[in-house]
This record gives C-alpha cells, sequence and structure tokens, in this order.
C-alpha cells in the first residue's frame, strides 16, 4: 500500500470517524456454502452436520466484538493494515481458484466506508467457552482497520473445544 494510500485511510479514520451499521445474516445458501467450505473440505467436527450448523446460526446471538473480545478468539489472523491482510488472503486457497480477488478484497473496504450490506462473520463458541473464527476473518480485520467493531453472529457448538 502506497504510503498516500495509508495517510489518506487514516485521515478518513481521524477527520470522519466511520459509522458502519448495515450487518446482516448471511443466506441460507450462503450458510450451506460456508459449511462445505469451512467445515466438511478442512474436516472439522463442530456440528453433526449442515442442518444442525444451519439451526446453530438461526440460534445464534448478534454481538459486537471489541479489539480485547478480539484477543479471545482463535484462528484469527489480526492483521495490521490493508496491505498485510491482502499479502495474507493472497495465499488463501480461495485466492488461487479465483472465489476471492483483489476486486472482492477491496469490495470490503468500499462497503464498510459506504455503509452497504456486510454478511455478518461466524464465531463458534465451544462448549467449554472456546470460540474460534469459522468465517469472516478478512471481514473482522478490515473493520478493525477502519475503526469499526464488527458484529458477528456468535454459534453455540456443543463440542467441547475444537
Amino acid at each position: 500500500m502506497s504510503s498516500l494510500l495509508r495517510k489518506l485511510i487514516k485521515e478518513v479514520i481521524e477527520d470522519k470517524k466511520i459509522t458502519f451499521d448495515n450487518w446482516k445474516v448471511p443466506l441460507e445458501d450462503k450458510l450451506k456454502l460456508e459449511f462445505q467450505r469451512e467445515h466438511e473440505s478442512k474436516g472439522n467436527d463442530f456440528f453433526d452436520s449442515e442442518e444442525d450448523f444451519i439451526n446453530a446460526v438461526k440460534n445464534a446471538d448478534i454481538i459486537t466484538v471489541t479489539n480485547e473480545d478480539d484477543k479471545l478468539i482463535d484462528y484469527r489472523s489480526r492483521t495490521t493494515d490493508k496491505e498485510d491482510l491482502l499479502d495474507l488472503i493472497s495465499t488463501y486457497r480461495s485466492w488461487k481458484q479465483g472465489f476471492r480477488t483483489k476486486e472482492t478484497f477491496n469490495a470490503i473496504y468500499d462497503g464498510f466506508m459506504n455503509n452497504l450490506p456486510m454478511e455478518l462473520p461466524i464465531v463458534i463458541e465451544f462448549a467449554d467457552g472456546d470460540r474460534r473464527v469459522f468465517s469472516g476473518n478478512t471481514r473482522m480485520d478490515a473493520a478493525f482497520h477502519l475503526g469499526i467493531e464488527p458484529k458477528v453472529l456468535l454459534v453455540k457448538s456443543d463440542r467441547g473445544s475444537y
């Protein structure tokens, strides 16, 4: 990221507090896709079935994650800025497969800055109280970069831990 762009982002954050209040629950088709990508294909065992996952999402609480709360969520990248996050996600399999692109990445930042609808990230809370990001790590990092405390779906799993 150029120093000029970093300066501009810093000025926007400092001069005009970005307010974002357009979180939305992902549609069921998107939840099924996330289940396939984040649960099935990665061999996770957080839920017995896709149906159990969908039901857990329907019963989830929507919570605001502060910087302090974020420290207690495992599997988070906590990048320092947009360039650092881009460097990270460009190594993801989804980037190589064309699911994520620089355009979709920039659309997240644009969405926050223009208060466009944004799907809630999903954080799993296990029976022992441990928490782990399931989907939406990039959205969470981008929100924090812009001075926004992200909201997430806190989905309960009856598993002891991951």
